[in-house]
């Protein structure tokens, strides 16, 4: 990590909240409000706390956060862009734990709030298709430590991936590895016409209907055959893994898609900035979220 992306320089950046709000209201606004109620940006007064404005057009007030996943927050904002500029900093996430640690919250706050920015980071991923050479693969996470390895194995949930080549990387738990489940999906996250790679799962034995289809055969050991191989996708399972491990120890089967989808974005963003990153999850988090979207209920 570059010494300018530091703790130090969040700090200088956003030294109390006045300055958070600023940045706020430029990232969303180009600092020209415009009313979240009706949408209007001809007459927009703000008030002398420098914090609140009101419509000329509705007549309601609001502010930066209003319709945000900050609005009627009682975590502060440098609070929350200090968890975003943590999330762009790591490359293997950042526990409910140690962030409360940092952050001066408890445990469950710091855990909602994490899956607050990843349900953001799930919905607001984006949905472009992959083209060119696609890998793809499946791998099988959570649950116990022991168990079999392999397809199938036990108390686990199966997670299926593609990579674009030298591109970005599209990653989703699934009930199941059979064809039925997966083709859909394929068909959906990658453009017809495209060359795909995998090894011989017999999921992926109709491709070659709308893809260039070439296969590894693992099961004589064969892993790479000229251009053709799955290296790319197994080095993100590997990784994706380190990071279930290692940070969130076994996240559970109903979170697993948030878990995922942060995964996701730390791997499409890895050549980009700290900043950059930052501000591509500011931008993802201008919509509410609500308890009942995180937990379902």
């Amino acid at each position: 990590m570059s010494e300018k992306y530091n703790l130090f320089y969040f700090f200088k950046q956003f030294p109390d909240e006045d300055a958070c709000r600023k940045y706020l209201e430029k990232r969303r606004w180009n600092n020209s409000p415009i009313c979240p109620h009706c949408c209007n940006a001809q007459k927009i007064y703000r008030y002398k706390n420098g914090k609140t404005f009101k419509c000329a057009h509705c007549l309601k007030q609001f502010k930066v956060t209003t319709g945000t996943i900050f609005e009627n927050s009682n975590i502060s904002l440098q609070k929350w862009f200090l968890t975003f500029y943590l999330i762009a900093l790591s490359k293997k996430g950042i526990s409910s734990v140690e962030l409360s640690k940092i952050i001066g919250v408890t445990q469950k706050t710091a855990w909602y709030l994490l899956h607050k920015i990843r349900y953001m980071l799930e919905h607001r991923n984006s949905d472009n298709q992959l083209r060119g050479i696609v890998e793809v693969d499946e791998t099988y996470v959570g649950g116990k430590k022991k168990g079999k390895r392999g397809r199938g194995s036990e108390n686990k949930t199966p997670v299926f991936g593609a990579v674009q080549r030298r591109g970005r990387l599209s990653i989703i738990p699934v009930e199941n590895t059979k064809r039925k489940t997966l083709e859909p999906i394929i068909h959906k996250r990658i453009k017809g016409g495209s060359h795909i790679m995998s090894d011989e799962w017999r999921a992926y034995t109709k491709l070659d209907t709308d893809y260039e289809h070439s296969i590894v055969k693992h099961k004589i050991k064969e892993y790479v055959r000229g251009n053709v191989h799955t290296n790319t996708i197994e080095g993100a399972w590997s990784h994706l893994k380190r990071s279930m491990m290692g940070t969130y120890h076994r996240p559970s089967k109903k979170h697993l898609d948030k878990y995922c989808a942060e995964y996701e974005f730390t791997y499409n963003t890895r050549k980009e900035s700290p900043l950059a990153k930052f501000n591509q999850i500011i931008d993802k988090n201008l919509i509410r979220v609500g308890y009942s979207d995180i937990t379902g209920t």
